[in-house]
């Protein structure tokens, strides 16, 4: 019984001195900590299905794609050292012919000088579309600016009012677009690129 009383003589006491006799409430102080707001993180990927109309903004955001695809397949054949099996399956989920040929004879002599021309590490190359040719559900022949130079260390010739042709392609998982580039570059005199077969 003495240890409750001197417990209730203690907490009484306590609250006489922090605010006199009778105060049962208190005013918390001000919080000295920020508060944070945490967005959740977006786990969407971009819409690569072929919309009624293809516009540049679509056409765009495949390019980019694509492109960062290949400068990933420059990465890899140049941590490598030697194209291989994985090169390989990288560049068919991007291009198709004539293209997927230039891609490995680049590649291959590349190579063969061991990457000494190749940035360390090789870029994604920029690409801008400008104008939409020709579309369809699956062609797409674009004028582009495509610039090369972020892959190699020295400066290369950008390639505006090169032309681009996509075709559908069904290369998941390595390549989200379901677009594949059958052509990029000028067209030799008299091929005529700009026409969807």
């Amino acid at each position: 019984m003495r240890r409750w009383l001197a417990m209730l003589l203690l907490v009484t006491g306590c609250r006489n001195a922090s605010g006199g006799v009778g105060t049962t409430t208190s005013v918390p102080p001000p919080s000295t900590t920020a508060t944070t707001v945490v967005q959740p993180t977006s786990t969407t990927q971009p819409s690569f299905e072929v919309p009624a109309v293809i516009d540049l903004p679509y056409v765009q955001r495949v390019l980019e794609t694509i492109y960062h695809l290949d400068g990933e397949a420059a990465r890899h054949v140049y941590s490598k050292k030697v194209p291989d099996a994985e090169l390989n399956a990288r560049l068919e989920a991007i291009f198709g012919d004539p293209a997927l040929s230039e891609a490995r004879r680049v590649l291959g002599e590349n190579a063969a000088d061991g990457f000494v021309r190749f940035a360390n590490p090789p870029g994604d190359a920029k690409v801008r579309a400008v104008e939409i040719i020709q579309a369809t559900p699956t062609c797409v022949i674009i004028r582009a600016d495509l610039d090369y130079g972020p892959q190699f260390k020295e400066p290369r010739p950008r390639q505006p009012e090169a032309t681009i042709q996509l075709g559908r392609a069904d290369v998941l998982p390595l390549n989200p677009t379901g677009w594949g580039v059958a052509f990029a570059g000028v067209p030799d005199p008299g091929h005529d690129i700009k026409v969807c077969r």
